[in-house]
């Protein structure tokens, strides 16, 4: 039985952490899902879980996405991230910061999933998110 994937969400937007997780929930047979509303939350949520893949809104209060990615590198984490935007001029900061990658929202469904193919690979293959 492969090993169970951790993902961390965060997102200030309810329904978008609903709509994230069960993204994730279908691209992934055993996966365990925790969510956090701000950066900061986030970032406690990482030390204490130690996901496998981190999946952040840039723009929340408390503390922003981009500045979630810099702590979290700062601090020597290796985590994959996903940093996830309406404003696409948002993308070369995100990168900068040290996100693994960046998407626009709304979300485009096979995007999302190459990214979470790519980013967190399963040995028996991701399955598709429309299964």
């Amino acid at each position: 039985m492969p090993p169970t994937r951790h993902v961390l969400i965060v997102d200030d937007e309810e329904g978008m952490r609903i709509v994230v997780s069960r993204l994730v929930a279908r691209a992934y047979a055993d996966v365990t899902i925790t969510e956090a509303a701000n950066g900061t939350e986030g970032l406690h949520a990482a030390a204490a879980q130690r996901p496998d893949l981190i999946i952040s809104d840039c723009h929340m209060p408390i503390m922003d996405g981009l500045e979630l990615v810099r702590t979290l590198r700062a601090q020597g984490a290796a985590t994959p991230i996903l940093l996830l935007s309406s404003e696409p001029s948002v993308a070369k900061a995100a990168l900068l910061a040290g996100a693994n990658a960046f998407l626009t929202k709304p979300l485009a469904i096979c995007s999302f999933s190459q990214f979470l193919h790519t980013l967190l690979p399963d040995e028996a293959g991701t399955r598709a998110l429309g299964e």
